[in-house]
């Protein structure tokens, strides 16, 4: 019986697959900002539904977003809203630093927004602050003066600047 309490006790230790996620920490800190590891806690965090990595939707497209601090660029992170240890993803994320961002959505009435790209990359943004810069926050697209939270526009190109 000893023996059959040590084995299950052992057994019932081990896990199968990927630990559970932490919880999703949106950062205040200093940049630079990586991608988070445990994505699928900032897929659910930004309200988007888990999607297999090969997912590509019906109508994928991209769009560049920019970031300056304090008036310094800020590189945008490989592998936002890729969880590549559970194989899942988000229907926003970027694969390079380049600012491209994809939106590979399953129907093309989801509006995915700026609000909700910055929980995936984990990053502190609301319409005060960008992490710990809470000084004159602008958003523009395409040159033009835009909401904090915009939608996230085919083709667009989107510039968030911010101070400390």
């Amino acid at each position: 019986m000893a023996v059959l309490l040590v084995a299950g006790v052992l057994l019932g230790g081990c896990q199968i697959g990927p630990a559970a996620p932490a919880a999703a920490d949106l950062r205040t800190a200093a940049p630079p900002w990586d991608a988070p590891r445990d994505a699928v806690s900032y897929i659910d965090e930004a309200g988007f539904e888990r999607l297999p990595l090969d997912f590509s939707g019906p109508s994928p497209y991209t769009l560049n977003v920019a970031v300056t601090l304090d008036g310094r660029p800020v590189q945008v992170a490989a592998g936002i809203g890729i969880d590549k240890l559970r194989a899942e993803q988000a229907a926003v994320h970027t694969h390079g630093t380049d600012g491209v961002v994809w939106v590979e959505a399953k129907t093309a009435a989801e509006q995915p927004t700026l609000a909700q790209f910055f929980t995936l990359w984990g990053v502190r943004y609301d319409a005060k602050c960008l992490a710990d810069a809470c000084k004159s926050l602008s958003v523009t697209v395409d040159g033009k003066p835009a909401a904090w939270n915009t939608p996230l526009v085919r083709s667009s190109h989107i510039l968030v600047t911010a101070r400390r």
